[in-house]
């Protein structure tokens, strides 16, 4: 038998008896996709609110810092027990592997090495972006929630960094966008649609991992435990 038609018979072997073989495997679950889309979502008007100013803006843009903050709670929570793709283990590299990676010689695993530097960059700046913004104040009309439980110097140091650490996110979020822009226009590569249909290309081989029992069960959980943190800042004065 030729050698192309035992080829193409194994290619069809594999996408009948293995549709996440064919496909890939479901690595962006549904909580962490619909995460995703809201935290981009606060996290641009976020910038923009916090740019553009204005008193009403500035009002939206704290409204927005809670919301983040809940987002933030979240996503930790998550990666400790949520999806398994999606745990704390998957998001872990190392400068020999970013550069393997553009060398092509990149381990098969989930997520690319620079995919994961990019994303722990941008979320840890997100999360000290939220933390230093509780504490911020301008001393004219607004201050963040926690403000008052904090000394002085410890709030205008909170608030330095808050007014400038904005554009760290700005440029991961430029390089996010641009990397998905490249992987599209010039690699022809789905992974831009991964945050759509929660699938992932296979370019090297490696084995699914199993599905995560009760995920919606957690992700109503972990939402909770995220509310109840908003809701703890949101009236600390009167808790405190």
């Amino acid at each position: 038998m030729p050698r192309r038609r035992v080829h193409a018979q194994g290619r069809h072997a594999i996408r009948r008896l293995s549709p996440t073989a064919a496909h890939g495997p479901t690595v962006w679950d549904w909580p962490l996709r619909l995460w995703h889309w809201a935290f981009a979502g606060c996290i641009g008007f976020s910038l923009y609110s916090g740019l553009a100013g204005g008193v009403e803006l500035l009002q939206w843009h704290q409204r927005s810092g809670l919301g983040l903050l809940g987002l933030v709670v979240f996503r930790v929570g998550w990666a400790c027990w949520g999806g398994r793709y999606a745990r704390v283990r998957h998001y872990w590299t190392t400068p020999k592997a970013f550069l393997a990676h553009f060398r092509g010689r990149g381990r098969a695993a989930p997520h690319t090495a620079p995919g994961v530097a990019l994303v722990l960059l941008m979320f840890a700046a997100a999360a000290v972006q939220v933390g230093t913004g509780l504490f911020a104040t301008d001393d004219i009309m607004s201050e963040g929630p926690l403000v008052r439980q904090v000394s002085a110097e410890f709030a205008r140091a909170a608030t330095w960094v808050h007014r400038r650490l904005h554009w760290v996110i700005l440029g991961a979020v430029c390089v996010h966008i641009a990397a998905h822009v490249a992987y599209a226009a010039v690699l022809r590569d789905a992974t831009p649609l991964g945050m759509f249909s929660g699938r992932k290309p296979i370019r090297r081989a490696h084995a699914p991992l199993p599905s995560t029992p009760h995920y919606w069960t957690r992700a109503v959980l972990t939402v909770a435990l995220a509310v109840a943190a908003v809701l703890a800042v949101n009236y600390a004065e009167r808790l405190w």
